[in-house]
């Protein structure tokens, strides 16, 4: 309970502190970050036992060009992993899919850049250069999860969208005059392909059984970051001393 106090007290400080450096206009931003995926639109086949959404990551670099104070153009790099079968895996999946592209969107804020925290909604097109073509195989497996040490063939046919659309939504919190910790959520529609696999299980308690899924890249993601905005402007000795108590206090909860 003290330490939840004391943040609050060093985020109203710091909501002070930062208007003060808030009336010089921003250029250009640059953010980096990582995330979670969920597969959606996931089908099953006829009889086949239920499984979980599979997951995966997700991993940026981007910039913003700001035309305005709340407009702005953003771009980068985007490389994520897709897994197949995450229900039994103790990682995000038996199999690993990946992809890599730039991206290019639009964001627009809401509020005026002075304040603390800045909702955002936006739209990007996001760009892949791996795995186009069909990949197809087949590898022994060992599930981890679910029924652990039991063993099968998974059977894969796997290809990925070159393009996925996707609206968002976003806020990022000013930590620091020119420095924000960012949390994104994004929807990505993927225009083509699919990640279609079968399990056909060799021993244990489902022996001769299949499980299969058919998933049509439409997966959503979350993610968080930090975003340093340029020219980056003055720091206050309050403003820092407030987000290392912040930090401090942060750790100090969570290690408890």
């Amino acid at each position: 309970m003290k330490s939840g106090k004391f943040i609050l007290l060093a985020l109203l400080e710091m909501s002070i502190a930062l208007p003060a450096f808030a009336q010089d206009d921003r250029t250009w931003s640059l953010q980096a970050g990582f995330g979670g995926i969920n597969m959606l639109e996931n089908k099953y086949d006829e009889g086949d036992h239920f499984i979980s959404e599979d997951q995966g990551n997700t991993y940026y670099l981007s910039a913003d060009y700001w035309l305005s104070q709340r407009f702005a153009l953003n771009g980068g790099i985007t490389f994520e992993q897709q897994g197949l079968y995450t229900c039994y895996s103790d990682d995000i999946g038996l199999k690993k899919v990946n992809m890599l592209g730039v991206n290019a969107g639009a964001k627009y804020y809401f509020f005026p850049k002075k304040w603390i925290f800045q909702p955002h909604v936006g739209a990007s097109v996001y760009t892949n250069i791996l795995n186009l073509g069909h990949q197809r195989g087949k590898s022994p497996v060992t599930l981890d999860q679910g029924h652990p040490g039991s063993h099968g063939v998974l059977s894969y046919d796997v290809q990925c969208p070159a393009l996925s659309l996707s609206p968002q939504i976003g806020l990022d919190i000013h930590l620091l005059s020119s420095l924000s910790f960012c949390v994104d959520y994004d929807y990505r529609i993927g225009l083509w392909g699919s990640n279609k696999a079968q399990i056909r299980f060799t021993d244990g308690v489902l022996a001769g059984q299949t499980v299969g899924v058919d998933e049509r890249n439409i997966r959503s993601s979350i993610s968080v970051g930090l975003k340093m905005d340029f020219p980056a402007k003055p720091v206050s000795s309050g403003a820092k001393d407030n987000l290392l108590w912040l930090l401090y206090s942060w750790i100090s909860s969570n290690a408890r």
